[in-house]
């Protein structure tokens, strides 16, 4: 008899647990899942078709929002649910009740473009099927051809659990002939048997989007529509920061006393909705990306925000703003190092008839390192270098693309460690929330210290960026103008303050161990490494890999939307 209430006391405290896991999802709209199927077409317009897997309680109606399209227009709009196509309505009324909007769809049009919304119908699971064409998505280029495209915005959405996505074109794409980038969330990008297919590694969150570029060297399209750019830089606008956030909280098991299991069932699914965001609201998680800028926006940090280590304690932080990374950080350290006298730089022209450039690193002595990092960086430039300790660019792309493995272990390395030292050193903290009794959650959250060094970061990139302020560094000595140039570079806007400062104090590279044409080597260098990992990834994948936390600038395109 014991045995027996043993098993149903086990039975009955499972199903409740799985039944309050899951009706959280009850309380709030949703969605499982997100597929992408792009059809390029030959005049680069894309045949768009998204499947949208959602559990809806709230609201009357779904929409997506098509704006910064960039000359381009969208056309064929339809939706289905479960295969049923829904009834166009051409004049959209986006305050009609949801009984009047159920099994219709229409366009909405705005100030900057339009709105495709489609009625929600009966709350509860739902499989919309939503296609439409974009003309234009594939612009010419000066050199090629390039598609960069955002197709979501996570900013107040109803953010999908997980993402998948195919493009396709006219004919097959090539890792010979075509590049490919993800950004603004945590997945892949592969070019696989002529396609290119994706998926995110984690749900996506406000702070996430979806952006991809794909540049077509073969020039496979005829574009109506063209950028006045060249692939570099479209690629450098797409590489500048964006945002990528990923969540603090997991759930944890809960444990069911048995008296009054189904009423305290049922009154934890009634109150389960809220309780988790107001849990971690109440804990002051620490605010990142865009919301940590706004937060700082007009305000100035005048000196460097870190000087307690070395700069890679605070990867962690730059990876929540869409800065730092492994380029940035290796261009810092040759920046030091160039600084220090531990390498210099030559660059040469060769040849008689057909003249080449050939840009090289000479190693001198090695570094007195501060971190396990910046003797990781320099074991890069010391493996890829001939006998004389002779590193040049090409040398250095080779070798990152035979060795890609050690320099993706340093990318996944650099926030890994930067959290823990934040936390050891009272800038973070992890604290554990309750919610509904027994469930917890786990939220990184600043310190007070942490919160100052947080905001000094993002202040110090915006007094770094305003030469309105300019006059007032004049006084400066030119040593601390090396080390603000190094931190630029961790921002990623190293060129830009070198230019400005080139203008307003000549002598200033004259002075300095860093002269404006090492800087440029510099960045030729950090590239030539990054291109030679992507390439090294390309070529044990079929093409692309893991995407990046930040980027996608200088995209079209938006996603953004919701439900109302």
């Amino acid at each position: 008899m014991k045995n027996n209430f043993r098993k149903i006391f086990i039975a009955l405290a499972v199903t409740l647990t799985l039944s309050v896991t899951f009706t959280a999802q009850a309380f709030a709209n949703s969605m499982s899942s997100l597929d992408y199927h792009i059809e390029l077409q030959e005049d680069g317009s894309g045949v768009i078709t998204e499947t949208r897997d959602m559990y809806l309680t709230e609201d009357t109606e779904i929409y997506i929002v098509m704006e910064n399209l960039g000359g381009s227009e969208v056309t064929d709009f339809h939706v289905s649910d479960f295969g049923e196509p829904l009834t166009y309505e051409p004049d959209w009324d986006i305050n009609a009740s949801r009984e009047e909007k159920a099994g219709k769809y229409g366009v909405v049009e705005t100030s900057d473009g339009q709105e495709l919304a489609w009625g929600i119908g009966e709350y509860g699971e739902h499989e919309y099927t939503i296609t439409y064409t974009i003309t234009d998505m594939v612009r010419q280029l000066e050199d090629g051809q390039g598609m960069s495209w955002q197709l979501f915005d996570g900013r107040d959405n109803i953010n999908p659990e997980e993402v998948t996505m195919t493009i396709t074109g006219p004919e097959s794409f090539t890792t010979g002939d075509t590049r490919i980038w993800g950004f603004g969330f945590d997945g892949e990008v592969y070019l696989e048997d002529g396609e290119l297919v994706g998926w995110s590694n984690e749900s996506l969150s406000d702070s996430n989007h979806i952006t991809i570029l794909m540049q077509f060297l073969n020039e496979p399209f005829q574009p109506i529509l063209s950028l006045d750019q060249t692939l570099s830089e479209q690629e450098d606008l797409a590489t500048e920061g964006s945002t990528y956030n990923t969540s603090d909280g997991t759930g944890i098991t809960l444990a069911i006393v048995i008296i009054g299991l189904v009423l305290v069932g049922v009154l934890i699914i009634t109150i389960f909705g809220g309780s988790y965001k107001r849990a971690v609201k109440r804990a002051n998680p620490l605010i990142k990306g865009r919301e940590r800028q706004k937060l700082n926006e007009d305000q100035y940090y005048r000196d460097e925000p870190y000087k307690e280590g070395s700069v890679t304690d605070i990867a962690y932080l730059l990876k929540e703003l869409g800065k730092g990374g492994m380029e940035p950080y290796f261009n810092a350290f040759m920046l030091k190092w160039l600084k220090e006298g531990h390498i210099t730089l030559s660059h040469e022209e060769t040849g008689r008839l057909f003249k080449s450039e050939k840009t090289s690193i000479q190693l001198e002595e090695t570094p007195p390192f501060t971190d396990e990092f910046e003797k990781r960086f320099w074991e890069i430039l010391e493996s890829s270098a001939n006998i004389q300790g002779v590193v040049t660019d090409s040398e250095l792309n080779e070798w990152a693309q035979k060795n890609y493995k050690k320099i993706q272990d340093i990318d996944v390395d650099l926030p890994v460690k930067s959290k823990e030292k934040l936390i050891d050193n009272f800038y973070l903290e992890e604290v554990e929330v309750s919610y509904l009794g027994n469930l917890k959650a786990q939220v990184t959250k600043g310190t007070e210290k942490g919160e100052e060094l947080f905001n000094h970061i993002v202040q110090f990139e915006n007094y770094l960026k305003d030469f309105s302020l300019i006059d007032e560094r004049r006084a400066k000595e030119v040593a601390l103008w090396d080390d603000l140039l190094i931190w630029a570079s961790l921002y990623g806007i190293a060129e830009q303050v070198a230019e400005q400062l080139k203008d307003f104090h000549p002598t200033y590279f004259e002075e300095s161990n860093i002269s404006y044409t090492n800087l440029y080597m510099m960045h030729i260098f950090s590239r030539n490494m990054s291109t030679g990992y992507s390439a090294g990834v390309n070529a044990s994948s079929g093409g692309g890999g893991a995407t990046s936390f930040g980027g996608g600038g200088g995209s079209f395109g938006g996603g953004g939307g919701g439900s109302r």
